[in-house]
């Protein structure tokens, strides 16, 4: 365990630090101790700040019970989204840390069960169906396709009556869900991202443009968004399925009636094959990626000389002490992991959160626990921002309102259960993703 005391003893006194104003006032570390992983004997696993080994079972009392919060993540490890799986596992583990370190909600242990939703609906609506039903989860944060966060939410979370955050599924058909307020994200809905990406290729110049994107919720509703933003010629959307060798046949379909543009909407395993393929044809014309295609490791997969001069749109990174923060916490609490990705941060705010609304209720129901999760994270209240769950606790436990914004900004969930971003349009240019501009949230809603 001695690796394990210096990474405590390392956080401990970057916390300390922080805290007396030597790295900058307000800002304040994420992690306080280090997590023990144990296997739960599913596949999945379960993570405890604690040394205790007994997961218990989610209890529906108050503040008086001993019993841990339960919360299980179904995120993917395998699949054609695996990459965001574990650096969003790891921003959970820093919060649980935060929440545990102060005392937990009501006073109680959070606990962390995860399975992988495999980047498919089946595996990730019986990951959440075992986390539920076996494991007695009091919510459940995922998934990242949002083909496989609309199949639980439809199948299990709802009829479940079990609160349900996901931290990076984007898809316009998860605001309009039948689903009893009990589905929030702090991940921005794609409608933005797809007004932008039309806008990008209009602002270009270009009279036609086609869409591509992977055959599910997510990719679907980008499409018809875009094509309803979009001034010009729509010539093509068409669609295709994840893990194929060759897309020939879908490029070929695809520049049927030349368009000069290509949006893509699709994950990074199937899109680096895509755009690899897209260049030994040479096809010509340009392309704007979605967000989720905008990491290094994609870049580096397909090449930067064959993504020179293609543009992007991504939601706009936060700033500030508490984003700067974490990331610096991310990288000495996982030195050895690969940078965090873009849903890192959205996946930490959004179990703080869930944390405080628990904390707010009195207790895990989930009827009463999502009354109170706008009450924690929207105006007005006082601030609570990223390493603070202690002081959120304490301001309410003394009656005063709080409003918690953390790594990814602001979280203030609408009517929805949704969050609002501004975006940026970003250029492939020497090798990087280059921003170019920023276009408020307010002129997208």
């Amino acid at each position: 365990m001695s690796g394990d005391d210096s990474f405590v003893q390392r956080l401990k006194r970057r916390r300390f630090l922080r805290m007396s104003g030597a790295l900058g006032a307000g800002a304040l570390a994420g992690c306080s101790n280090q997590e023990e992983l144990q296997g739960d004997g599913d596949g999945g696993s379960e993570t405890t700040a604690s040394s205790e080994t007994d997961s218990g079972s989610s209890d529906e009392g108050d503040s008086g019970s001993s019993e841990p919060v339960d919360v299980g993540v179904v995120i993917p490890f395998s699949g054609d989204l695996s990459d965001f799986g574990e650096p969003m596992l790891n921003a959970l583990r820093m919060a649980q840390e935060d929440i545990n370190a102060a005392g937990g909600p009501l006073g109680r242990e959070l606990k962390l069960h995860d399975e992988d939703s495999e980047t498919n609906s089946t595996a990730g609506v019986n990951a959440a169906n075992s986390l539920i039903n076996t494991q007695n989860v009091s919510s459940i944060i995922g998934a990242v396709s949002s083909g496989v966060t609309i199949s639980i939410a439809s199948s299990v979370t709802v009829p479940n009556e079990t609160l349900h955050i996901t931290s990076a599924s984007s898809s316009p058909t998860i605001s309009t869900l039948d689903d009893n307020d009990l589905v929030f994200r702090t991940r921005t809905n794609d409608r933005f991202v797809a007004k932008v990406m039309a806008q990008v290729i209009q602002d270009e110049g270009a009279e036609s443009a086609a869409v591509l994107h992977i055959n599910n919720d997510f990719g679907k509703a980008l499409a018809n968004t875009f094509e309803q933003a979009y001034s010009g010629t729509t010539t093509a959307k068409v669609g295709y399925e994840s893990g194929q060798s060759s897309y020939q046949q879908v490029l070929s379909e695809l520049y049927a009636d030349d368009p000069e543009f290509v949006a893509l909407a699709g994950y990074p395993e199937s899109g680096t094959t895509i755009l690899s393929q897209w260049n030994e044809e040479g096809y010509g014309g340009n392309w704007v990626l979605h967000t989720s295609l905008l990491s290094d490791d994609f870049l580096n997969n397909v090449g930067a000389d064959v993504l020179n001069g293609m543009y992007g749109v991504r939601t706009k990174p936060p700033t500030g002490d508490a984003t700067e923060s974490f990331k610096s916490d991310y990288a000495e609490a996982y030195p050895d992991a690969d940078l965090f990705s873009p849903y890192s941060w959205n996946s930490y705010d959004a179990l703080v959160s869930y944390a405080l609304a628990v904390h707010h209720a009195g207790t895990t129901d989930s009827n009463q626990v999502k009354q109170s999760m706008r009450a924690v994270s929207n105006p007005e209240g006082d601030g609570v921002s990223y390493g603070q769950f202690d002081t959120g606790v304490s301001k309410l436990d003394s009656g005063t309102d709080i409003d918690y914004s953390g790594p990814s900004g602001n979280v203030n969930y609408d009517d929805n259960g949704d969050v609002a971003s501004d975006m940026v349009v970003v250029k492939v240019e020497d090798g990087s993703f280059n921003d170019k501009r920023t276009i408020p949230a307010d002129q997208l809603i």
